[in-house]
């Protein structure tokens, strides 16, 4: 008997199964042991979106409750420009209290009259002794969301730097901000980068951990996938955890008789690029001037890293581009990179973002 699909790509889901970061939950358990036992060296959780952050921390969640801890899972929504510190304040302030897994009364409203800092310890103070623990973990997800008020990631370190928080608390707080999010506020609060050393940078999965994670959530569904199936989920989503999770539950939906053979791949990858062509692709292809797409173009055509050199050759001769300024093409590359839409390998050659981005630039031009 097939059972419902077992996959989970919608944004902020919890996969059935949690696969690789093995490193990264050892780091956490360390450091847990360590806010237990002295004081508290709090976490940043960095990568690129989808990559698995959210489900990460809720990880550490379970971990810190299974060691008898409480801890606050708090996702923040995006802040309208122009917004206040405090108010930014209440609303993290709002979402631990709404974490805990435990009944809490609520410390009272923040006053506007006291300057930020000075109303977040004492919002930290007054919760303290309702927790009755050793340590208790506040894990602030998509912090990239408080760029408008960028100061209050600032004003965080210098909360947590107080001694009578150091001596009289022992909050644990895990941050997770997309790269381009945490740059953004180290650039701008030098002290921030300093204070929060404990940074974890994650990736994809490898292969054996896609093809483990893909096996686990499968186990007892009823449908098996082709391990040539397996190889191509692999092959273009990189180990990528979400694009993993839209592709695998595309292919599951078109099982015949409970397999999934490469017959099903065709029309599952065309649905996984229309889906992800309008929640993200559209707008990261936007991010590129006309010229840098006819770049773009080529680098997705290529389905493979190129050289600069074989990038310009490939536009006079193969291309004919007569009126594309080939002598710009070094300054061409460099912006898309900026912009997140190809990557610099370590032997100088340029590739696109991943491939199945590449796929949706093909799909596009067409």
């Amino acid at each position: 008997m097939i059972k419902p699909n077992p996959f989970t790509p919608q944004s902020g889901w919890e996969p059935k199964i949690f696969g690789g970061r093995l490193e990264q939950v050892e780091h956490f358990e360390k450091t847990l042991a360590e806010a237990a036992a002295t004081r508290a060296n709090h976490m940043v959780i960095i990568g690129q979106w989808g990559i698995g952050k959210t489900t990460l921390l809720k990880q550490f969640k379970k971990i810190a409750q299974a060691n008898g801890y409480p801890a606050s899972y708090c996702p923040i929504s995006q802040v309208k420009e122009h917004s206040s510190v405090s108010s930014a304040i209440n609303l993290i302030s709002q979402e631990i209290v709404n974490g805990l897994p435990q009944p809490i009364k609520e410390p009272g409203q923040i006053k506007q009259k006291l300057q930020p800092q000075v109303q977040f310890t004492r919002f930290l103070q007054e919760l303290w002794p309702q927790l009755k623990a050793k340590v208790a973990v506040v894990l602030l997800d998509d912090v990239q969301n408080l760029a408008t008020v960028s100061s209050i990631i600032d004003m965080l370190r210098a909360v947590l730097s107080k001694e009578e928080i150091i001596n009289d608390t022992r909050f644990l707080f895990v941050l997770a901000s997309t790269t381009e999010g945490w740059d953004n506020f180290v650039n701008k609060h030098d002290p921030v980068g300093r204070f929060f050393r404990r940074r974890e940078m994650i990736g994809k999965l490898t292969y054996p951990e896609t093809e483990a994670v893909i096996a686990s959530t499968l186990e007892k569904s009823g449908v098996v996938f082709d391990p040539r199936v397996v190889a191509e989920i692999f092959r273009y989503t990189q180990g990528h955890p979400y694009e993993l999770q839209l592709l695998a539950s595309h292919l599951f939906e078109a099982q015949l008789e409970g397999r999934v053979g490469l017959t099903e791949w065709v029309p599952a990858f065309r649905n996984t690029l229309r889906e992800l062509g309008k929640d993200y692709f559209e707008s990261l292809a936007e991010r590129a001037s006309d010229r840098e797409k006819e770049v773009l173009l080529v680098l997705a055509e290529a389905r493979g890293p190129l050289a600069q050199g074989e990038i310009r050759r490939i536009m006079i001769v193969e291309k004919h581009a007569k009126n594309f300024p080939v002598a710009n093409i070094k300054n061409f590359l460099y912006r898309l990179q900026n912009k997140g839409l190809i990557r610099r390998l370590d032997d100088g050659t340029f590739q696109i973002l991943d491939p199945i981005f590449g796929e949706y630039i093909l799909s596009s031009a067409q």
